[in-house]
């Protein structure tokens, strides 16, 4: 079976940009290459470089960490810019779209046939690419959901201005308004200043001259007529109603199959039209399933637990110092906790470039505050040795969190809020609270804080985490089917 996997990124790049869809893409991969020899794998990115010496968009061959085991590419030059923030006052663009179009198909003719073709987003192209699901009639057109892209500009379903869910876009009018809240960058320049970097990575001097590269790229965005990429336009709330409205009929019309990562992202993509008939939820393969512990990782290594020892409750966060990761909403909560009962949590922070001093200010009545410049995969097992419970307090509708899934195969239960899919991964009450609810949180918490011996029901209660075995065998019968 020859499979084509499409990203808007390479699942390999030096930065590791792309997020959890990323991390998947490449673990899926791995998987793929390393254990089953009946699939011929070929990989497509699209929309994170832009070439200002050339007109044209093109399409290049790249190397991977896989080697010869994978057949990997690159779009340049492509009109619909990645990540989706990127197209900021172009929407209009991604809806008339016809250039990306063109160069997938050329894409497809020079190296498919392809059995499947696997979307694991529509950024960096538009979604009319499916619209050649007519020309290629043998090929399974699967579209993955791992974010909200296709109802949502900005791909978070996230109001920016009030830092709530978009439960109601005003046909366009909120979407104006969230535009109105993000930086001003140019992305034309950022994207040629991609495309220089990544031809110095194999430089010797490359981070040395990197800086003249920058300042070329700002002149070459000054010079945007020579370019194929036209310059952002004033949009109105009803180009931005349009935008929606064209990615649920085409995605409706097209698509194979639409594969969802959570049951809550699958009820919101219905809410908003998409075809029940063709949508299923498919949870993610991870390769941290594969050690998956049903206890605490202390207990495997035989160290007496914190809260007997001690009587320390230990509380984790992992990730983004970000307003929709509830990074902000988290310490505001924490901070007007009972100063009894913080006098007996420690708090666990692995977030990079974090201000100690404001952050033990804030925290100044719990028993103690642990800091972490951020965490590699690397680091996980010493950040969650003697963590009792994590916590996931998203304020936006997160499909289902890398970071869920990673203390959970640690040994580690999880408090989440019931935005998103990570609450899914346990069934008891006591693990889930109301997203955005201060109040909430902290009722659960103290409850847990209190009551410790309850932490193992988070295990009675879960669901078992998904491997990329699993995973795969799934996605055959998607593909079969």
């Amino acid at each position: 079976m020859k499979i084509l996997y499409y990203n808007w990124i390479a699942f390999d790049n030096p930065g590791q940009l792309g997020g959890g869809v990323n991390l998947y893409q490449r673990d899926l991969i791995r998987w793929l290459v390393t254990n089953d020899s009946e699939y011929d794998i070929s990989f497509l990115s699209s929309g994170w470089k832009c070439n200002p010496l050339r007109k044209d968009i093109y399409v290049v061959p790249t190397c991977n960490i896989f080697g010869d085991k994978c057949h990997s590419y690159e779009i340049i030059n492509s009109p619909i810019m990645a990540p989706s923030s990127s197209l900021v006052g172009m929407f209009d663009r991604y809806v008339s779209d016809e250039v990306s179009v063109a160069i997938f198909r050329q894409f497809l003719l020079e190296h498919g046939p392809f059995d499947v073709i696997h979307f694991n987003n529509l950024e960096g192209i538009s979604v009319n690419v499916l619209t050649l699901k007519s020309e290629f009639q043998n090929s399974k057109f699967v579209v993955a959901i791992h974010n909200y892209q296709t109802i949502c500009p900005l791909a978070q379903y996230f109001n920016l201005v009030n830092n709530k869910v978009c439960r109601n876009f005003g046909e366009g009018v909120s979407c104006l308004a969230c535009v109105n809240k993000l930086s001003r960058t140019d992305e034309y320049s950022r994207h040629c200043k991609n495309f220089f970097y990544g031809l110095l990575a194999s430089c010797k001097y490359g981070k040395v001259i990197r800086p003249l590269f920058k300042l070329f790229s700002k002149f070459c965005a000054k010079c945007r007529k020579i370019s194929s990429v036209p310059a952002p336009q004033s949009l109105q709330a009803k180009d931005y109603a349009a935008y929606r409205k064209h990615n649920v009929e085409m995605l409706n019309r097209y698509a194979d199959l639409i594969l969802t990562v959570s049951k809550r992202t699958r009820a919101i993509m219905l809410q908003h039209g998409i075809d029940c008939r063709r949508t299923y939820v498919c949870y993610i393969g991870s390769r941290f399933a594969d050690k998956e512990r049903q206890v605490h990782l202390a207990q495997v290594a035989g160290v007496e637990n914190e809260v007997m020892r001690h009587g320390v409750f230990t509380i984790c966060y992992l990730g983004y110092k970000r307003v929709d990761k509830g990074f902000y909403f988290l310490l505001d909560s924490l901070s007007t906790l009972d100063p009894l009962i913080a006098t007996g949590v420690r708090v666990v922070l692995a977030v990079a470039k974090l201000n100690r001093r404001k952050i033990e200010i804030k925290l100044k009545h719990f028993k103690e505050v642990v800091l972490y410049d951020g965490y590699t995969h690397q680091d996980l097992e010493n950040i969650l040795q003697t963590v009792d419970l994590g916590i996931v307090p998203v304020l936006w509708e997160d499909n289902l969190p890398q970071v869920a899934i990673e203390m959970v195969a640690c040994g580690v239960p999880i408090l989440c809020s019931d935005l998103g899919g990570a609450s899914e991964l346990c069934s008891s009450p006591k693990f889930k609270f109301v997203g955005g609810s201060r109040e909430d949180l902290l009722r659960k918490l103290v409850f847990l804080v209190q009551h410790p011996d309850i932490l193992q029901e988070y295990w009675r209660c879960r669901r078992p985490l998904v491997t990329m075995e699993q995973h795969v065998l799934e996605l055959k019968r998607y593909y079969q089917s």
